[in-house]
Formats: structure tokens, C-alpha cells, sequence
């Protein structure tokens, strides 16, 4: 079989490793790229503070950008686990162990803290996870660096399109040549991990795509990285901080170990639009970030804003819960087919999920080829059908648990600012509230088990035929 993966971030690459782990040798993989990565913002020209080339839709570009920072929940640092220890120790020793994560008020009130462990929803005897702070561009070198490691090699050429050829049974997928022209490759299945801007999400559902485009939110966030001591109360709690106001969030963390003196940043605020077409002036972006912020009481918020440079820009989209996620030979993962709120704290370890459940599933249909039961293109149907059916409720889930805390981070006046404080304080400390109107978070977060899920569909199918 020929697999071609599109987009080399961090849920194309984690699939090309869970691939090669679980399917045979005589399988090829291929990874394309549209985007070479980078780790901040083009350079700005001394000449003028607006870059030509940065717009709304190079911002939103798949991978064009593996900036910013993230939290990698214990979900998905299991997942790198199950995948590969060494790999699990070397994605969390790149990064810092934020162990709690402590809420406050723009106004300077501490609403609480939360440990970030799995270790109380776990088996006895099984090692606690817990979130891993981390420039999203040193988890995407720690996959690459494995990648390179198993014999893979990403081919950077914009992707321009894909289609089924019926006649074949094949998927084929168009590639710029550099010189003007197109090249063509083909394969059995098609791995759209190429974000929200998907290219094989067209080709999934034709004309019918229009209906399933990305939405922007109504807000974005600016976010980088300042070379300086992480604050003490970071290193001493081993901390994650959220601050809320009437007119943004703001969060940091260290990205690095403390010695390493990373602290990244993030600030989030809410915009009506933003102009596809018009360029965005850094300068502009940078003090708006200091108007929006300047009479928050955290010192460590002040110091930031003052001495930090805007490295990364990113308007939030999401994605509609699709009719499917694969069909005849197309499939889609990651933000291709579930851009979610970053209010979940969940993408990159959503990510991580689909493509491990993507290739434990696709092995054990092949296994069910191998002894009779399928041939190859059934194979690969069972597959696609039987990921959406795992995957899309426990996404759907977190999408719809997103959603009812992502009002905090919108634009309130005073009124609503405190009643925010308060509903705040009161979920974590009294956590019995957060199980009446939430279930129990931690649990369903931390101890879905995709082998479990998969023995279970699959045992309904055997059942059935």
C-alpha cells in the first residue's frame, strides 16, 4: 500500500511515526509539505513596520508558522508514551513541567489553582503524566528529529490539489514542480494533515466543501517568547498562569527548563473581523497588546508587555462538526477536520490521538485482509468509517465542553468582569459545581484509551458480519 501524508506538522508527522510503528515495512510512506516551517514571523524590512508578505491567510497557512507556544495535556504526552518512551522523555525534557495551572483576575485577585496530573484518574502503579509546557516548535523538531531518525523525508512543494481516479482506485494528488508546472503522485490512502486550510478537505467533499468552511471566532491572539529568568513563582509552583479580564486573557509559562530562560507568552482578544487582504503592521499589533493590557495589576504581565517583541499571530477558526472524515481513500486528521477553540487546551493532543487510534485501527483492518476477511480497499473503508465513529464523539465532546468556557476570554463590561472572577473561583474551589455542569473532566480527559475504543468497534463489527 502507498500512503501519501499531506502537511508535516505535528499531527502529520506524529502519524508517520505511528505508521511506521504499526504497519509492516512493504508499506510506503510518503510525507508532502506545502510550507517550510519557521519559528516566528517573517523579518520585518527596517524600511517599514508592515510586511508584505503577512497577511490573514499566511497566518492561518497549515504549517507555515510553528510558533507560539502550547501545553501538551497528559492525554497526549501518553500518547507520545505509548508511541515511544525515549521520544515522551525527550518532548519533556525540551520543555517545562507545568504541574499547576493558577487562574487570576486582571485586577491582581488569585482565583485558584488546579493540579494537572492524571495520576488521581489512573491505574495504580501507572506513571503520572502531567502538562508539558512547550514552544509548539520544539515538539514539532522533537517529531521531526524521529522522523528523520526512521528513514522519512518531507517533501516541501505546495500541494495544489487532489482527486480520486476511479478507474485506477487511487487517489491522485498535484504538487508544484518549482518550475511553473505540476507533478503528479498517487496513492491508495490520503492523510489530510494539512490544518484548516485544508486542500484535501476539497478534495474529500467537492463542491459540498463550501458548506464545511472554517469560521473565524471573533477572536485572535499574539503571543512570542521573552529571553529572560522565569519569575519565581513559575519555578517554585511549577506553575501555568491564566489571567482574565474584562478585555482579553493573558497566559505564560516557562517553554524550556527554567535554565534555559524562555518564558513564552500569549494574549487573546476579541475582534470583529480581520482583513484577508490587507497587511498587518506589527507595530499596530504591539500596541494595541499594550493599550489592551497596561492597567493589569501582574507585574510579570507588565514587565512582558513592555519588553516583548510580537512573534506570532494567530486568528482562531474552527470547523463545524463534519458528516465524515474519510472516504474512498481520503481521510482527514487534526485541525483539517476538527479546528477547535484553543479555550479547550486540547489541539495538539487531539492531534496526537487521531493519529495513533488512525494507525492502530488501520493495522488491525489489514490484519483482518491478511486473513481473509477484506481485501485491500475494504480495508482501508472499514478503516476511515470506523475512525469517525471512534473519534468524532470524543472530539464533539471537548468541542461542546469548549464552548461553554470560551465567554470568558470575550469582551465584558465591569459587571460581568467580577461575576466571571466569581464563577471562576467558585469552580475551583468547590469542585463539585465543576462535576454538575461539566461531569467529571479530568476523567473522561485522561483515561480514554484509544486500543480500548478500537477493540470495541471492532468487536462490533466482527459481531455483525
Amino acid at each position: 500500500m502507498k500512503i501519501i501524508i499531506i502537511g508535516a506538522g505535528i499531527s502529520g508527522l506524529s502519524t508517520y511515526l505511528h505508521l511506521r510503528k504499526h504497519l509492516s515495512a512493504s508499506h510506503t510512506i510518503t510525507l508532502h509539505e506545502s510550507h517550510r516551517p519557521r519559528s516566528t514571523l517573517p523579518t520585518t524590512s527596517s524600511s517599514s513596520s508592515t510586511n508584505p508578505t503577512l497577511t490573514l491567510d499566511t497566518l492561518s497557512a497549515s504549517t507555515a508558522l510553528v510558533g507560539g507556544g502550547l501545553g501538551i495535556s497528559p492525554n497526549g504526552m501518553r500518547v507520545l508514551r505509548d508511541l515511544d518512551v525515549a521520544l515522551h522523555d525527550a518532548v519533556a525534557a525540551q520543555g517545562f513541567p507545568a504541574e499547576r495551572f493558577v487562574f487570576k483576575g486582571a485586577n491582581g485577585w488569585a482565583l485558584g489553582k488546579q493540579w494537572t496530573g492524571d495520576g488521581k484518574v489512573r491505574g495504580e502503579g501507572e506513571v503520572e503524566e502531567v502538562c508539558i509546557s512547550s514552544a509548539r516548535h520544539g515538539l514539532w523538531e522533537m517529531l521531526m528529529k524521529r522522523v528523520v531518525e526512521e528513514g522519512g523525508v518531507v517533501r516541501y512543494a505546495k500541494v495544489v490539489g487532489a482527486e480520486r481516479d476511479e478507474e485506477r482506485g487511487q487517489t491522485v494528488v498535484r504538487v508544484e514542480d518549482g518550475e511553473g508546472g505540476e507533478e503528479v503522485d498517487r496513492a491508495d490512502l490520503v492523510i489530510g494533515a494539512d490544518g484548516v486550510r485544508s486542500v484535501v478537505r476539497k478534495a474529500l467533499f467537492g463542491e459540498e466543501e463550501k458548506e464545511y468552511q472554517p469560521k473565524y471566532t471573533g477572536q485572535s491572539g499574539v503571543g512570542g517568547f521573552l529571553k529572560t529568568p522565569i519569575p519565581t513563582p513559575l519555578t517554585e509552583d511549577k506553575s501555568m498562569v491564566f489571567t482574565f479580564g474584562g478585555n482579553g486573557f493573558f497566559g505564560y509559562a516557562s517553554s524550556a527548563p527554567a535554565s534555559e530562560e524562555s518564558l513564552m507568552w500569549w494574549s487573546t482578544f476579541e475582534t470583529d473581523a480581520l482583513p484577508a487582504t490587507k497587511n498587518i503592521d506589527i507595530t499596530e499589533i504591539k500596541q494595541q497588546l499594550v493599550q489592551r493590557h497596561k492597567h493589569w495589576k501582574d507585574p510579570i504581565i507588565q514587565d512582558i508587555i513592555k519588553r516583548a517583541e510580537v512573534q506570532s499571530i494567530y486568528p482562531t477558526w474552527t470547523i463545524g462538526e463534519l458528516p465524515y472524515w474519510g472516504e474512498n481513500g481520503i481521510v482527514l486528521i487534526g485541525d483539517a477536520a476538527h479546528a477547535m477553540d484553543p479555550t479547550t487546551g486540547q489541539g495538539a493532543s487531539q492531534a496526537l490521538e487521531d493519529s495513533q487510534t488512525l494507525a492502530l485501527l488501520l493495522a488491525e483492518c489489514l490484519k483482518r485482509g491478511e486473513q481473509g476477511q477484506l481485501d485491500g480497499k475494504q480495508a482501508i473503508a472499514l478503516t476511515l468509517k470506523l475512525f469517525y465513529q471512534i473519534r468524532n464523539p470524543r472530539v464533539q465532546e471537548i468541542v461542546e465542553r469548549g464552548k461553554k468556557i470560551s465567554g470568558s476570554k470575550t469582551n465584558v463590561g465591569v459587571v460581568m468582569e467580577y461575576t466571571m472572577y466569581l464563577f471562576l473561583w467558585l469552580l475551583i474551589k468547590f469542585p463539585s459545581i465543576g462535576l454538575m455542569m461539566l461531569g467529571d473532566v479530568n476523567r473522561k480527559l485522561y483515561t480514554w484509551s484509544a486500543e480500548e475504543e478500537i477493540r470495541k468497534a471492532l468487536h462490533k463489527w466482527d459481531t455483525a458480519t
